[in-house]
């Protein structure tokens, strides 16, 4: 018995067809459309679609013609068929482009370049798989920060609200305590005033009176004042004179660039000062050139400066002898010690009178009248520096190991106030080395304070407590801070050479900073050692062996 041919694969599921909802079973190859046997009846017979090829509908027939369709609707022409496809262009044509754009290219079956393309893009479907995941991965990076992004706009803000907000509270405080310095000084002021202008009122009524007496036209009247009035000048006219300077002057309020504090919150900075001559700070931190003395032999690493013959005695590095020059540069005089490589060398002028200088490692000697003679020996301790105070004594910085003391001495060589250990006190840092890094400069302030410069700067009281310490942060510094030598002008501000760079910290007595002064016209001179002169100039002592005299206060 023969067996029965093998019938196609009948459809599982009931399909409506896509004209009407009978169940479809046809399938029309070209144009894909499944249809019911009335619908295939009027399919065949149409004249758009009477040469399309149909089919019973089978999951074969089905499948088959998805993949190897045999043509579809022209994109660029809607009302024909795509039946064909483009060879270069890889895209179906119809009639009509074949004619147009696509004319003169080689044409391949539309099947054909269906399979050809669906080939590539399965080949590209790997490689695609294995991207997906990292640009997933990436998106969802992208939107946690974004999300992430959102939630820090608030966090910012409210960091920007409590800065400023902290910021406009400390300008508020700064303001009160400026405006609250003006009341006092005011109040002080107001109060000397009136008492002056009380003596000056009773000064001016009693002379006013004796005028009057002596001129009186009634004889009688004026021979009882002669005879019974005192006639010393001294009971009339006041003795000595009044002086118009012990007069306080107008208030002034110098102001600073604002600075930082350690919360990073700018305040404002100045000074308010009776302004008893035209003496300010140059606003905008800037220095003149006076003179400058080449003297041509090193690092210009301590100087002193006699006012009574402007002249300077100054030591350089690896010398041996305290030399002194005049205002030209000429040598006048030399001391011959014994330093060797000691770095510290340092000199001191006393009423442009005497002169102490470092002779060796731990004894200070004196000139006077020509004389030397031994005027200190420390030993086992070294000498550091030596400094003269307003009150007419000396401070003397004296070195063990890495412990610094400061002494208070008379002139007569008598200790009469000695600072140790005071490291233990105000810092954990070692102050100085036994290598002699960090040489020291002193100074005394006109309020007393001792001004240490030692690489960074420490400001004691007179009592030897720490006031405060400054380490050039306030400057913004590009360069690590050294400071070397320090010196104090007649307003009371700090100024300190920086090695490292090549400027001039002002501070006030506080330790604010207030600005930078620069060398003009010479970016690369080191400053190393500092005075004043009688002219209110800043004497600069430098790394090329030259003297600079700036001005700096108008």
């Amino acid at each position: 018995m023969a067996n029965a041919p093998e019938q196609p694969h009948q459809m599982q599921t009931a399909i409506n067809c896509d004209t009407c909802e009978n169940t479809a079973k046809h399938l029309c190859k070209s144009c894909r459309d499944r249809l019911c046997d009335r619908c295939k009846d009027i399919h065949t017979k149409s004249k758009g679609t009477f040469d399309h090829e149909v089919v019973l509908l089978t999951f074969e027939s089905l499948t088959l013609s998805s993949e190897s369709p045999s043509h579809v609707v022209c994109r660029w022409h809607p009302k024909f068929r795509a039946s064909i496809g483009c060879q270069k262009c890889e895209v179906p044509v119809c009639d009509q482009c074949l004619i147009g754009e696509h004319n003169g290219h080689n044409v391949i079956g539309i099947a054909k370049l269906f399979q050809l393309k669906k080939e590539k893009f399965e080949k590209n479907l790997s490689t695609v798989r294995s991207e997906l995941s990292k640009y997933e991965s990436e998106l969802e990076m992208v939107s946690r920060c974004k999300m992430e992004g959102s939630k820090n706009v608030d966090i910012v803000k409210k960091k920007i609200n409590d800065c400023v907000d902290k910021a406009i509270s400390t300008l508020d405080a700064s303001r009160h305590q400026l405006l609250n310095t003006v009341d006092e000084k005011a109040s002080v002021n107001i109060g000397l005033l009136k008492d002056k202008e009380n003596i000056l009122q009773s000064y001016v009524k009693n002379m006013r009176e004796y005028m009057v007496n002596i001129q009186k036209e009634d004889l009688q009247e004026k021979m009882t004042f002669i005879f019974y009035t005192a006639c010393a000048l001294d009971d009339i006219i006041p003795h000595p004179h009044p002086n118009p300077l012990s007069i306080p002057g107008m208030i002034k309020y110098i102001y600073s660039e604002g600075r930082f504090d350690k919360a990073m919150v700018k305040t404002i900075s100045g000074q308010v000062i009776n302004s008893t001559e035209n003496i300010k700070l140059l606003e905008n931190a800037s220095m003149q050139m006076v003179k400058c003395l080449d003297l041509g032999k090193g690092e210009i690493v301590s100087i002193a400066y006699c006012s009574n013959q402007e002249a300077y005695w100054v030591c350089s590095s690896g010398g041996n002898a305290f030399v002194k020059y005049d205002g030209r540069g000429n040598e006048l005089d030399t001391l011959d010690v014994k330093l060797g490589n000691i770095r510290n060398k340092p000199i001191c002028v006393i009423d442009n009178e005497k002169l102490l200088f470092r002779y060796n490692a731990n004894e200070i000697y004196m000139l006077e009248d020509s004389q030397k003679k031994l005027f200190f020996d420390a030993t086992p301790m070294v000498v550091a520096y030596i400094c003269p105070t307003k009150d007419g004594e000396l401070l003397i910085g004296i070195v063990k190991s890495e412990h610094l003391a400061v002494g208070r001495f008379s002139f007569t060589g008598e200790c009469k106030q000695y600072i140790t250990p005071m490291f233990d006190e105000w810092t954990t840092d070692i102050l100085f080395s036994n290598d002699d890094e960090n040489r020291l400069y002193i100074n005394e302030n006109v309020n007393g304070d001792i001004c240490l410069s030692l690489g960074i700067v420490h400001v004691l009281r007179a009592n030897g407590k720490h006031k405060f310490t400054y380490k050039g942060y306030k400057a913004s510094l590009s360069l690590p801070f050294q400071s070397r030598g320090i010196c104090n002008d007649i307003l009371g501000h700090i100024l300190v050479a920086d090695e490292k760079s090549r400027g001039i910290h002002v501070l006030d007595k506080d330790g604010g900073f207030l600005t930078m002064l620069t060398i003009p016209g010479e970016p690369k001179a080191i400053p190393i050692s500092m005075c004043i002169d009688r002219q209110n100039n800043l004497c600069i002592g430098c790394a090329d062996g030259k003297i600079r005299i700036l001005k700096y206060l108008d």
